[in-house]
């Protein structure tokens, strides 16, 4: 454990010395009043809009992170043949995979916090003098809630991404990989959804056996976006929620520990 902790502890410090974080947040803060500029031309809705668009900058700086900073330091340390490095010594590839899994893990829910900051305080400024245009439920115990699911949806992007990483020759196949399975992630429920409302296809046909069968592997990210929870302030199962939490956090050590059986058979070469 001590071993995993400190391939994490150097791994963390490795990604705050990167310009590219510092670069990401200095996005995240240019959307951030870009939110509120924006806001301010809506009539209505207001809250509503403020919550949504701040909740999505959050989203996609955490998307922005993985493909460009998670993903590199993990592919280069294997192209560039430093994992060789880490390996000579006391270390096994299950410490190595943990503990950058950790390690970059800590960044996305540091940015987390930092952005989820920044995107209260735009909602703030967004609604302020403007109490009308906040939903009469709203509340921010759901908005921090929000972010927190939001934020375990990038965790098990990212352990995906270490999975594509750790099967692919080349770290920008593992980045194509990661974002096609992004996107189906989010919309494969929905275009099973549309199929079968619209009855282009029958339930039984060979199609929708195949989007059953996708979305029994991959995960349901949608099931994560609590965006229009929030925004609405409508009211939740407490239930529902944590089995959601259960599932997302069984299917990144399942995914992880793949990742870990795969890396070990790998020939690094």
């Amino acid at each position: 454990m001590d071993k995993i902790r400190l391939i994490a502890w150097i791994t963390f410090k490795d990604c705050i010395r990167n310009k590219a974080l510092y670069g990401i947040f200095f996005m995240g803060l240019i959307l951030f009043s870009a939110n509120i500029i924006i806001t301010g031309m809506f009539t209505w809705e207001l809250g509503k809009v403020a919550v949504d668009m701040g909740l999505s900058i959050i989203s996609f700086s955490g998307l922005i992170i993985i493909f460009f900073l998670c993903l590199p330091i993990l592919g280069n340390d294997i192209e560039k043949k430093t994992v060789y490095l880490i390996l000579s010594r006391p270390v096994t590839k299950a410490h190595y995979i943990i503990g950058k899994y950790m390690g970059l893990g800590l960044i996305i829910m540091i940015s987390s916090v930092f952005l989820g900051l920044c995107a209260a305080l735009s909602v703030k400024i967004s609604v302020m003098g403007a109490g009308t245009f906040i939903p009469p439920h709203f509340s921010w115990g759901m908005f921090t809630l929000s972010i927190c699911y939001l934020t375990l949806s990038l965790l098990i992007l990212l352990s995906l991404a270490f999975f594509w990483v750790c099967t692919s020759t080349h770290h920008f196949t593992a980045v194509l990989l990661t974002i096609m399975t992004y996107f189906i992630c989010h919309n494969m429920e929905n275009v099973k959804n549309i199929i079968l409302s619209t009855k282009i296809m029958s339930s039984d046909s060979l199609s929708i056996k195949v989007i059953n069968a996708v979305t029994w592997i991959l995960p349901n990210l949608t099931a994560f976006d609590l965006k229009t929870t929030a925004a609405y302030g409508l009211p939740v199962n407490t239930l529902s929620l944590s089995w959601l939490l259960i599932y997302g956090v069984s299917y990144s050590v399942v995914c992880i520990m793949l990742t870990v059986l795969i890396f070990q058979k790998r020939e690094l070469s």
